[in-house]
């Protein structure tokens, strides 16, 4: 179910190369990896995490258990959307045309981990609960950010204060 996802931005990204390159636009590319922070929605890892966690604690008592996909040892790499934003301005002023730019963070965490993070920005304590993964999940992933470093790009937000600065939106933002 994943791979037409990938597929479709793969075949996306090399018709703009091709059809751009053909009509002497500057095409530049960026691969958002794990974006995060206010008002982002519920389909993205850590807003899910905190309004799950908000409406759980409504509904449990201490600890909160919580579901997680997978048993908590899939890594990720999270990204908030100020670095992210920074990122794709520097792609915008000093990226090579025709080049593909990945955004993001080389900081892993594991989903247990995440959680847990989450949790405590919170207040909340939590016990993990480990389901069955989504069909083409994968165990890590990682952006490789160098090519964007390389234009200058160093991101800021820690994901401890990012974690901190979402959860306080979300939650007072829930309804």
């Amino acid at each position: 179910p994943r791979f037409s996802y990938s597929g479709g931005k793969i075949t996306s990204e090399l018709a703009a190369i091709h059809i751009g390159g053909r009509r002497g636009l500057d095409v530049r590319i960026f691969r958002p990896h794990n974006i995060y922070g206010a008002d982002m929605g519920n389909e993205h890892v850590i807003p899910q995490f905190v309004r799950r966690m908000c409406d759980l604690s409504r509904e449990q008592k201490s600890p909160l258990v919580f579901p997680i996909q997978g048993n908590g040892t899939e890594t990720r790499a999270f990204c908030h959307v100020d670095d992210a934003a920074e990122g794709i301005v520097l792609i915008m002023e000093r990226g090579a045309k025709n080049e593909i730019y990945h955004v993001g963070t080389r900081d892993e965490i594991s989903i247990g981990e995440l959680a847990h993070r989450v949790a405590a920005a919170l207040g909340l304590p939590v016990q993990l609960e480990a389901g069955a993964l989504l069909a083409g999940s994968t165990p890590r992933r990682c952006p490789a950010i160098s090519k964007l470093c390389a234009l200058g790009y160093a991101p800021s937000v820690s994901l401890d204060e990012g974690i901190a600065r979402t959860a306080a939106w979300y939650r007072d933002h829930a309804g």
